[in-house]
């Protein structure tokens, strides 16, 4: 079975590291069949090994099967819309409603949503707003850093696609 790691914060804030290194660094530590997707620490892997130990990575690693991937594309509630962008957050267990809620107690630009749906955390956001929202001010504190990485719908599909 065929799954992806979503690394936090790779490339995009402090740790900076080469995807064909990541990709080796995931075969030495005996993963077979690895793949990387874009430059933001996406990694398909082959878990035939059963591997879950993820500790030889510089930061946190979320890691979701190729069903968990589809269903999330098949779940997501909000409708493409050209102005806003869709990201799917990849959460520790049980963060995807604190989430919710924490957004729930901010305030909210024009067409920006959220929404929990078989525990997985969509948000959508105007284009040109994903770092300016107040709930995105919120949930950029180091205090959520282990709690989740999130990744544009877009990313998601392409990754789909390849597994």
């Amino acid at each position: 079975m065929k799954q992806c790691a979503f690394l936090r914060g790779i490339n995009v804030g402090g740790v900076k590291i080469k995807m064909a290194d990541l990709k080796a660094d995931f075969e030495t530590a005996g993963f077979e069949n690895v793949e990387t997707v874009l430059a933001t620490g996406n990694v398909i892997f082959d878990a035939s090994s059963a591997l879950t130990d993820f500790s030889f990575l510089p930061v946190k690693a979320f890691v979701r099967s190729d069903r968990d991937l589809r269903s999330m594309l098949a779940s997501c509630p909000f409708a493409p819309d050209e102005d806003l962008h869709i990201y799917v957050w990849l959460t520790a267990p049980d963060f995807a409603q604190e989430a919710l809620d924490i957004f729930n107690g901010l305030g909210k630009l024009d067409g920006e949503a959220a929404a929990v749906v078989n525990d997985v955390f969509y948000w959508q956001v105007p284009k040109g707003f994903t770092l300016d929202s107040p709930f995105a001010k919120e949930h950029s504190k180091k205090k959520y850093a282990d709690k989740f990485t999130s990744r544009n719908l877009n990313t998601i599909e392409r990754i789909v696609k390849k597994l």
